[in-house]
């Protein structure tokens, strides 16, 4: 694998994907590594401080053995409560969706009432509404944290009627608050951004923060873009349990399969362990 242009993407579970697939449509010819971290997934209950030392030595591994000339935190708990820290701990640029997504959501709101779905430590933080009142203080903005939800989609299990009938409550409740904008304010329901169209209808936005952070990231590459060749290799490394996370990739991207698999206890080299190289399918 090449380096010159190589992205890293870290996220605890399957709702970074959102991004490697929105990074792969913008950039073609950048290779991808895929950082997931079922060992200590959910971020969305942990403290900044215990965030830092999880995140820290995913991006080490990034920056000093993959040598990507940047990392995107995929979650919106990092990207909101522990990303200018990390920003401060390496040379290379990071990026998060927590600006992204809060420069589109007031974009694209038209009654200015906006409600952002996203994780404990995020809601708690405060930190979209914090971000979208300094692009625009006359906002609204409800915060609310979907932790059952954010599990149903790690499992893969979220699309049953049980789900259906919870989120379409949950959304009508926004309806009458007068909302018309819904922020994915965690990967994991950006993941899933067409069932909220769907249980919306034409009554929301509905902001999916993978497509505003990879263009932020194609702006960084874009001087290139006409003389790199389409290459084909995401990366997936695994802190954890590697077969289940596989699994439920599939049920989200039944076609895709990584270049490489990799799953690390430690992230020393002699607790290493590589399932081998595939190719991804046409």
């Amino acid at each position: 694998m090449t380096t010159e242009n190589s992205i890293g993407v870290i996220d605890s579970g399957v709702g970074g994907l959102s991004v490697v697939k929105a990074l792969r449509n913008l950039l073609p010819y950048c290779n991808l590594v895929y950082v997931t971290d079922p060992l200590y997934f959910p971020y969305g209950e942990k403290t900044g401080e215990d965030l830092i030392k999880i995140v820290k030595p995913l991006i080490d591994f990034l920056v000093n053995e993959k040598k990507v000339q940047v990392v995107v935190t995929a979650c919106g708990t990092i990207s909101a409560i522990c990303l200018p820290a990390l920003s401060q701990m390496f040379a290379i640029p990071l990026y998060g969706i927590l600006q992204p997504a809060s420069e589109r959501a007031s974009e694209v709101t038209n009654k200015g009432k906006i409600a952002v779905l996203a994780t404990r430590a995020t809601t708690q933080a405060g930190s979209f509404r914090k971000a979208i009142h300094k692009i625009n203080p006359s906002l609204q903005v409800v915060e609310e944290a979907w932790p059952e939800l954010i599990q149903a989609v790690e499992r893969g299990d979220f699309d049953t009627q049980k789900w259906r009938l919870w989120v379409r409550n949950k959304l009508e409740n926004f309806r009458r608050q007068g909302v018309d904008t819904v922020v994915m304010g965690c990967t994991h329901f950006a993941l899933i951004s067409d069932f909220f169209r769907e249980m919306g209808g034409d009554d929301f936005q509905v902001v999916d923060p993978s497509v505003a952070c990879a263009q932020k990231v194609f702006d960084k590459f874009n001087n290139c873009e006409k003389s790199l060749p389409t290459v084909d290799e995401i990366q997936i490394v695994v802190r954890g349990d590697e077969k289940g996370f596989l699994q439920t990739i599939s049920k989200f991207w039944p076609d895709f399969q990584p270049t490489r698999v990799e799953e690390i206890s430690d992230f020393s080299p002699r607790r290493r362990r590589f399932s081998g190289f595939v190719t991804e399918k046409s």
